[in-house]
């Protein structure tokens, strides 16, 4: 549960501004949970006076279904019902688990999944969720055990930035008592008298009661708007503060930066200088500065103040908060009952701190307007924005609308000024002045859904994959949180769930007027969905369809193979020297081609090199592809394609492969392209020729197709392999050849090759049979005028198993079929030389 504390002290200011939000809130008409107090007390008196026995466990599970409030219940009626069935049909059981559910020498978990596992025994449709043992725990004592709802959980798990999956009933309820615990711990510094119900009920307030959220958030982001400004005033501050960061912190930094080229690299010297113990200082970072300028030909440092520079090695750790918070006003106002007539853009438009090109500021704004607008500059907004001058909100017009500049917005000069009912009355004043469309969403049953997951040629397996996945995150993730789990970009994910929504669309017979055609409109079939610095949220009709499919099973985590420098030496017939010399290259260049005849294992090694570096197995980081004359721009990069509506863009391999190394720069990626040598080079690569190019990672270059800007991440490593006796192809550019390390792979008939085959059971005869043959062709193919090192006989050749067959037949086939047919076409000129090497072999 380490990093459930953690989540707790990375938040620990929100957490406290949450808090007294919370406390100041208590005293309001508003809040309406005192129920919990009163019902939860006369519950632990009863439970602890009255002894749990098979006569007496029906009597108490109706007693807690009886009190269970019909408004605000702590758990839904089917649960209560179903224990209450369970307990009079099985009273010796229930009982007994009943009574071991409050004995905390046993795990919380092993108490849940215990009961659980003997009500579906007796009933498998039985409902005992998460919310059902929280109301018994805390019927038992809610100064220990807290009441438990999922929606509250999933909120609190993205304020808090608990990054773990749901899971089983009861390993969500263990996380959630013990991040509760955290919390309590925390408060209880302060707030002496604090118990896990006061927990509980701040959890479920600070997360259901807007006035809580969106008077936290404010107060949130005006600190840290405070914060930055002072920062930027005063860059020695923000060194500072980065310098007590932490070690772990630094340490993860360190690896996002690593590799890194122009400011990037003054970043990461930063890094590396604080984690060396060095006391650094701005005149530390001038120098810094100063060095890393020098090795570039351009200017690296234009428009880049200290402030500017470092901002991003404070807020990697913030982004996440900050853009959650926003959500959360941005979702409130869109919730409001009185703008239900609108039809609102879903997560457009917000802009956190580092909006204004990743330099950072101390200002971060959000604009809700209609689905009709194609962007917030052409539309009229509720806007609201909060820097360190204060909190501004109300009307504002886009920069393209006709009345720009007719704004009607308060101000705010100090976060004291600012409270919710204000705030909300004024939101809903001005959408008067708003132009009015409201939408006609169409709505698909959970009938028809379950047509629809069924027909086919409507939901594809990968579609599948993707919806599952989300509704395996809690039916709803920011849009780097489910592309980081399907391993996909989001590009990708935003186009195969077009594709899907069209094809409903179509099916469900929706007409496709200029509304219905949008692909905003088009998507909400599916998605309540936001589209920018926001996520997908799985509709409620499809959410409880997936669900009715889904099996709840622990599927246990595919664990990644550890792989070290010992493991590629145990595997390539290689010595460790090379090993080093190999690594080396790749690591400065970025680029790297493995050369050399046929059989060396070029494709092998690459693999196994990419594996060695990272010090794992882990196939989701490495992409191999394979060049052909007919490999295009197209397939590699982006380009049209037939679809179901004409041809639309996909974006190719390395494009996507490039993305997802750019949204994990701490991970490195490495790209693998076999045979090389036989694609139209400057074709395939396009505009990305140039950026590939070592010191040119990390700029960007404006795409053909889309005009988006791109750059090859410095996390991306290239490995080519090229065959060197491969007459039909001409000879690699020399432009090509200058972005690349070149590696030669020779036959390695070594001791490890026989080591090798020993164990695969070839005989020490047999083995020096093979070595006489090898060394015999390969020196008259050294030797040969037109040929060279570039055609020895590769050791592959002959590290096939045996697989039962006589060693002597093994031999023979290869040399007949593999061997012979090889020989014949390098000497295909002089065939009498090909008889005379294999003549007595």
């Amino acid at each position: 549960m380490h990093n459930l504390k953690q989540s707790v002290i990375k938040e620990a200011d929100y957490l406290e501004i949450a808090y007294k939000r919370y406390l100041a809130f208590k005293e309001t008409p508003a809040y309406e949970e005192a129920y919990k107090l009163k019902i939860l007390s006369e519950l632990n008196d009863y439970l602890h006076i009255n002894s749990i026995t098979p006569e007496s466990v029906g009597h108490l599970a109706r007693k807690l279904q009886k009190e269970n409030p019909t408004s605000g219940s702590f758990v839904h009626w089917s649960n209560t019902d179903d224990l209450a069935k369970f307990a009079e049909a099985n009273p010796d059981v229930v009982s007994e688990l009943w009574n071991q559910l409050y004995d905390s020498s046993i795990s919380i978990e092993d108490r849940i999944s215990q009961f659980r596992a003997k009500g579906k025994a007796f009933n498998p449709t039985i409902s005992l969720g998460a919310p059902l043992f929280g109301y018994l725990l805390a019927a038992y004592d809610y100064t220990r055990y807290p009441l438990y709802k999922e929606e509250v959980y999933k909120d609190l798990k993205k304020t808090y930035g608990i990054d773990t999956k749901f899971g089983t009933v009861s390993k969500n309820y263990s996380e959630y008592i013990a991040f509760a615990e955290e919390v309590l711990v925390h408060l209880q510094r302060t707030y002496l008298d604090l118990t896990m119900l006061d927990v509980q009920d701040f959890f479920f307030c600070s997360t259901q009661y807007d006035k809580i959220i969106v008077e936290s958030a404010v107060e949130y982001l005006y600190g840290m708007a405070q914060e930055l400004n002072a920062f930027r005033e005063d860059p020695s501050m923000l060194l500072e503060f980065i310098k007590n960061m932490g070690h772990d912190s630094l340490e993860e930094l360190k690896k996002v930066y690593r590799n890194s080229e122009k400011v990037n690299k003054i970043k990461l010297l930063v890094i590396e200088n604080i984690l060396d113990g060095k006391d650094l200082t701005v005149e530390d970072l001038e120098q810094i500065k100063t060095e890393v300028k020098v090795q570039y030909d351009t200017n690296i440092l234009h428009s880049w103040t200290n402030f500017t520079i470092l901002f991003q090695l404070f807020y990697h750790h913030n982004k996440k908060k900050v853009r959650e918070e926003l959500r959360k006003l941005h979702e409130t106002i869109i919730q409001f009952e009185e703008l239900k007539g609108f039809v609102f853009t879903k997560g457009k438009t917000m802009n956190d701190f580092s909006w204004n090109q990743n330099f950072g500021g101390s200002g971060t704004w959000l604009a809700v307007y209609e689905e009709n607008y194609n962007s917030h500059r052409s539309a009229p907004q509720l806007f609201i924005r909060v820097d360190e001058k204060g909190i501004l909100y109300g009307l504002m017009y886009g920069s393209d609308h006709a009345y720009h500049g007719k704004n009607d917005i308060d101000h705010m000069k100090e976060v004291s000024q600012f409270n919710f009912e204000q705030f909300r009355q004024k939101m809903v004043e001005v959408s008067s002045s708003m132009q009015n469309i409201p939408g006609n969403e169409t709505r698909i049953s959970k009938e028809e859904w379950i047509e629809l997951l069924e027909d086919k040629e409507i939901f594809k397996e990968k579609d599948k994959v993707y919806l599952f996945t989300l509704f395996e995150l809690g039916g709803e993730a920011f849009d780097d949180e489910l592309t980081k789990a399907l391993g996909v970009h989001s590009t990708t994910l935003y186009t195969q769930m077009l594709a899907l929504a069209k094809r409903i669309q179509h099916k469900i017979g929706l007409p496709v007027t200029p509304e219905s055609s949008n692909e905003t409109s088009c998507l909400n079939l599916l998605f309540d969905r936001e589209d920018y610095q926001g996520g997908w949220k799985l509709n409620e009709e499809l959410k409880e369809t997936i669900a009715i499919q889904y099996e709840e099973k622990t599927v246990p985590t595919e664990s990644v193979e550890v792989y070290s420098t010992e493991d590629f030496l145990q595997e390539v017939f290689m010595e460790e020297r090379e090993h080093i010399n190999l690594t080396s290259l790749l690591q400065y260049k970025k680029n790297i081609i493995l050369q050399g005849p046929p059989g060396v294992g070029k494709t092998f090694v690459s693999k196994r090199l990419a594996y060695s570096l990272m010090g794992e197995k882990d196939d989701t980081k490495v992409e191999m592809v394979q060049f052909h004359q007919t490999y295009a721009y197209e397939d590699f990069v982006m380009g049209y394609r037939p679809g179901d509506n004409g041809f639309q863009l996909e974006n190719g391999i390395f494009y996507e492969f490039c993305k997802r190394a750019e949204e994990n720069p701490e991970k490195d990626y490495y790209f693998i392209i076999d045979e090389i040598n036989r694609g139209n080079l400057s074709k395939i690569f396009g505009e990305l020729f140039m950026l590939i190019e070592r010191d040119k990672r990390e700029e960007y270059v404006t795409m053909s197709y889309s005009k988006e800007k791109f750059t090859v991440p410095g996390n991306v490593y290239m490995i080519g392999t090229m065959n060197t006796a491969d007459r039909s192809l001409a000879q690699l550019e020399v432009a090509f050849r200058r972005r690349f390390s070149f590696f030669t792979l020779e036959p390695s008939f070594n001791y490890k090759w026989q080591r090798f085959m020993r164990a695969k059971g070839l005989s020490d005869e047999m083995i020096d049979r093979v070595l006489v043959t090898v060394n015999r062709i390969n020196g008259e193919i050294r030797n040969d005028f037109q040929l060279g090192r570039g055609y020895e006989i590769g050791h592959s050749f002959f590290t096939t198993p045996l697989h039962g067959i006589e060693e002597r037949a093994w031999f023979e086939t290869i040399m007949q079929f593999e061997i012979k047919p090889l020989l014949e076409e390098y000497f295909f000129d002089r065939p009498e030389v090909v008889d005379e090497l294999l003549e007595g072999i």
